[in-house]
């Protein structure tokens, strides 16, 4: 893995040119790139920081250990009558 210090410094049209051999490096070396316009850094392309998200469950967290479904919950069946549904209702309160 690259060290901090280590950036890479790239203009604009030199990384518009070769971006996605430059991405590549980013995801496969940890390289760090400063991508210049006129010598001035106009922005930073860095590995992100956290490990990746695999699945959702790890993105919003595991509420499994907080809901129940009973065993006699029917799941192919409505969980409301419809008779509750407010769009059924020909007077929405």
């Amino acid at each position: 893995m690259i060290s901090d210090e280590a950036i890479r410094v790239l203009s604009v049209s030199n990384f518009k040119a070769h971006c996605t051999e430059e991405l590549r490096s980013v995801e496969e070396d940890g390289t760090k790139l400063a991508i210049t316009r006129h010598g001035k850094v106009i922005a930073m392309v860095e590995p992100p920081k956290l490990s990746p998200i695999k699945t959702l469950g790890e993105m919003m967290g595991s509420a499994a250990h907080l809901v129940t479904i009973p065993e006699s919950a029917d799941l192919d069946e409505p969980a409301w009558e419809e008779e509750e549904w407010d769009m059924l209702q020909d007077d929405p309160k």
